[in-house]
């Protein structure tokens, strides 16, 4: 049987030539070198490809350590002391606490940001107020604010910090000027400060992956939290600070109305008869940002906002 690998063939009961036996040992040796050499070729091809496709990929994502920050914007990184603590209407703010300050886009349209670590621990001295206020960090120091925005149009409330999201910039409102001026600046906690004691009220905690063990918490998110309604005045504008459900409820004669306005739009509620009186209720889901209005020809007017599970 002939073989194309090998240039000899033997014919059983006679004899070899050892040289013939040599050239088919040299044949194989030189084919399996050949073999040898091509499939490491085709190996060291292949993790080329491996390790193009795996760089485009990881400059599409973050890395496990979230080290990559072309998709993450207005955040802490680490807080390897804490973020803040309380005493008082004292907020320390700690050394160590690194965030991400927006700074628009890139060229290419990826995320811009600041990386700035807070070089010492920062004492900021509050005061009492109604307001929901936040604690921010910028390059310059760590300061409060008496309301804290995250939304696309301008707040209504000309009022503390806000952060646009579609152009990735903070703002903040400037009394002498009547006017949104840029600031290099990132909110780290939120706050109550009543009778000078502070309590803390939402605080941002530093990345992480999810996992599925996160999956009940995620999901309690937007259930509202019924203990944490804060009462609201009528024929008054407010902005939201923080995404929850608007709470509304009147008595009246039976012809009387009640309107609510959010965000510009007005929505008139009917009235439900009780004898010689009618009564209504009815609760509007409310995002970061929104404004609201309620007005209407009642009396006994309960007006609540109940901020969600995940905002507080």
């Amino acid at each position: 049987m002939s073989n194309s690998l090998i240039p000899y063939s033997f014919t059983p009961g006679t004899k070899a030539k050892a040289q013939e036996v040599n050239a088919n040992f040299i044949a194989l040796s030189e084919k399996i070198e050949e073999n040898k050499a091509y499939t490491t070729s085709q190996i060291a091809e292949t993790l080329d490809k491996i390790d193009e496709v795996s760089n485009v990929a990881d400059e599409q994502k973050a890395d496990k350590n979230l080290g990559n920050t072309a998709l993450i914007t207005n955040c802490v990184l680490e807080a390897p002391n804490g973020v803040v603590t309380v005493i008082d209407n004292v907020v320390t703010v700690h050394k160590g606490l690194k965030v991400l300050i927006p700074n628009g886009f890139n060229e290419d349209g990826s995320i811009k940001n600041t990386i700035y670590e807070v070089p010492e621990d920062v004492e900021v001295t509050t005061v009492s107020n109604s307001y929901l206020n936040c604690i921010y960090v910028t390059p310059d120091g760590c300061f409060y604010a008496e309301a804290y925005h995250a939304c696309e149009k301008e707040p209504r409330t000309k009022l503390g910090l806000w952060y646009k999201i579609t152009s990735n910039q903070t703002y903040i409102y400037k009394t002498d000027i009547l006017a949104w001026k840029n600031i290099d600046a990132v909110a780290v906690t939120m706050f109550q400060n009543v009778n000078g004691k502070v309590t803390l009220k939402q605080t941002a905690k530093p990345l992480r992956l999810l996992t599925y063990s996160d999956m009940n918490n995620i999901t309690s998110w937007v259930v509202p939290d019924y203990n944490s309604p804060v009462g609201k005045s009528t024929n008054t504008y407010y902005t939201t600070n923080i995404s929850g459900y608007l709470y509304i409820f009147g008595i009246g004669q039976c012809n009387a109305w009640e309107h609510v306005e959010i965000n510009g739009t007005q929505y008139r509620i009917n009235w439900v008869n009780n004898g010689n009186q009618a009564g209504n209720c009815t609760i509007f889901p409310l995002k970061r940002g929104d404004s609201y209005y309620v007005t209407g020809n009642f009396y006994l007017p309960s007006v609540n906002f109940i901020p969600l599970e995940g905002e507080l």
